[in-house]
């Protein structure tokens, strides 16, 4: 294979990956915000875990007090922290009767943090919908009444309200629109909400269940043990045979996932081994293919100018400019692509952010293999 027939093939993966990111868009689940809610609207129970959150947590309630959802109670789960989280909770808590401050029990054996604040939370819940919702997220005020329409439009035992990926820091802005490429490109909205399909999404940060539904397969008591809880939790919604709904949500959800490379690679390292299931052997061309699909074009363009700018030969230089420029062109499609469907950020560095990622597949799959725990806010678990 030639240079250029080379750059080219870049070229073309990028510019399928952008019309399957706008493919995916346009078959996912849209619900109009403009639609009357029922004259009695059903309650929602909001459940926030917190752990070492005080970042987070004061913004989160803040939107949360702010919905315009008219039947919303607001519960915190303050998971043994050891920053100034209880005490922003309990100032939420004062100043507004409908947020309800709590505090996690002991981890017992068997169980992870979070499912286990969250099925402790949950205990005595009779709202008609419950939803789960991550400190980290960024609530817009319809984003509740957003969740219960697309609810009853769908009978779903589980909403997921496909967020806006928000990017600050130079390496989120390298790494998270890669990610966030990936996933829209080769998750299937179609499939998800078929109910005669295995694919199953779960956005953790926003899990939105009919309460029956939830109790149904088990709570979080059902996925007390597992690091992906909110991908098994979607699976047995499948399983149970309840209607698993895939929404559009950018303009009522953001999400902030990581604020530093330390908590990025960490974050995404106890996951991304879940992907890959029993093919760990994959994770080393996985990330091969991550680096050449995202390092090529930038290299490419570089190296061709570098190479003009020796003195390399006319015809032969011309030729690659206009391939490598090509295949340049093509990777920035694709980022035109997500901040026109999702939202996400132009900018960043994705040579590197490829290379972020690559490395942290082959980290989560080793630490799996190996059978290396997985730390996380201070709590180390099994990586399998």
């Amino acid at each position: 294979m030639s240079l250029t027939s080379f750059l080219l093939g870049i070229g073309i993966c990028h510019v399928l990956m952008a019309l399957l990111v706008v493919w995916n868009r346009a078959r996912t689940t849209h619900v109009a915000l403009d639609q009357p809610l029922p004259a009695q609207p059903p309650s929602v129970q909001v459940l926030v875990p917190a752990r070492n959150e005080e970042s987070n947590i004061g913004d989160c309630l803040a939107a949360l007090r702010a919905q315009d959802y008219p039947s919303l109670r607001i519960r915190v789960i303050d998971d043994h922290s050891t920053d100034r989280t209880p005490q922003i909770i309990a100032q939420h808590a004062a100043e507004d009767l409908r947020v309800e401050a709590r505090s996690a029990p002991e981890l017992p054996k068997g169980w992870l943090g979070k499912p286990h604040a969250l099925w402790s939370g949950s205990r005595d819940v009779t709202s008609d919908y419950v939803l789960f919702l991550d400190a980290d997220v960024r609530l817009r005020p319809h984003a509740v009444r957003h969740a219960v329409l697309a609810a009853l439009s769908t009978k779903a035992g589980l909403v997921n309200m496909v967020p806006r990926l928000l990017a600050g820091s130079f390496w989120e802005r390298a790494a998270q629109p890669v990610i966030a490429q990936i996933l829209f490109t080769f998750v299937d909205p179609v499939r998800v909400r078929d109910p005669n399909s295995d694919v199953a999404v779960g956005y953790g940060p926003f899990m939105f269940f009919a309460r029956p539904a939830y109790e149904e397969i088990g709570g979080h008591a059902a996925v007390a043990s597992e690091v992906v809880e909110d991908l098994r939790l979607a699976q047995r919604i499948k399983q149970a045979r309840f209607p698993l709904a895939y929404v559009q949500a950018t303009d009522t959800v953001e999400l902030r996932m990581y604020d530093s490379l330390r908590s990025l690679i960490a974050g995404w390292k106890k996951n991304f081994h879940v992907a890959l299931g029993g093919s760990q052997w994959f994770a080393p061309i996985g990330a091969l293919l991550l680096l050449v699909v995202y390092g090529t074009p930038p290299v490419a363009l570089l190296a061709t100018l570098a190479y003009l700018a020796l003195g390399g030969s006319g015809a032969l230089g011309s030729k690659l400019l206009i391939v490598a420029a090509l295949t340049y062109g093509a990777d920035w499609l694709g980022r035109i692509a997500l901040r026109m469907t999702y939202g996400v950020t132009l900018r960043g560095v994705r040579a590197l952010g490829g290379a972020l990622v690559a490395y942290i597949l082959c980290a989560s799959s080793y630490q799996a293999v190996m059978g290396r725990p997985v730390t996380w806010r201070g709590r180390s678990y099994p990586a399998a």
